[in-house]
């Protein structure tokens, strides 16, 4: 650690109550962040915007006495706030280009949130079915079993399978018309 580093870590205590100490600083560190911002993105503004944001970081932080090294503190800080504000501003032109995207993703989220609240509602009404009625249902569509592979299943005839299927989609389609409109 050098003399300035020592020098800068004491400093650091003091810059948020003295702003013409947090004047010298900025001076000191300015150019040196703004020439590594400006030659990661290659735009004026933005490499201003990101130092900028250092600093006010650093302005803000909660313990400036544990930054060991200021100079490599900033700098890093600098590189991160670059890449930052590429991923946003890449972000920004992506979603004005191509702004029928986010339509689709958002019905896609919508969609499946909607799909979910429908199979927990259907899964509820599938177990208020009586006992043996349920048990066929799900047999049936759960576990893909045929009619007559039910019946050998339970012990029971393939007429009844039948009828107790008929009588599940018929309580169903109560709640459920669009679902099992087909069925």
């Amino acid at each position: 650690m050098d003399i300035n580093d020592s020098y800068d870590k004491d400093f650091l205590s003091e810059i948020k109550n003295d702003r013409k100490k947090f004047s010298k600083l900025y001076d000191k560190y300015w150019k040196s962040l703004f020439a590594i911002a400006f030659h990661k993105c290659r735009d004026q503004a933005m490499a201003e915007d990101c130092v900028q944001d250092v600093f006010l970081s650093l302005l803000n932080h909660k313990n400036p006495k544990s930054i060991e090294n200021l100079s490599a503190y900033l700098n890093k800080a600098v590189k991160y706030a670059i890449l930052r504000a590429i991923y946003k501003n890449n972000r920004t032109q992506y979603l004005e280009e191509y702004p029928d995207n986010i339509e689709i993703v958002e019905r896609s989220i919508e969609d499946a949130i909607e799909e979910k609240m429908l199979r927990e509602h259907l899964f509820s009404k599938v177990e208020e079915l009586p006992n043996q009625c349920r048990i066929i249902f799900k047999s049936s569509r759960q576990d893909h079993l045929s009619n007559d592979e039910i019946a050998e299943k339970m012990n029971i005839s393939k007429r009844t399978v039948e009828n107790q299927l008929s009588k599940a989609l018929k309580v169903l389609r109560k709640y459920f018309p669009a679902i099992f409109y087909f069925f």
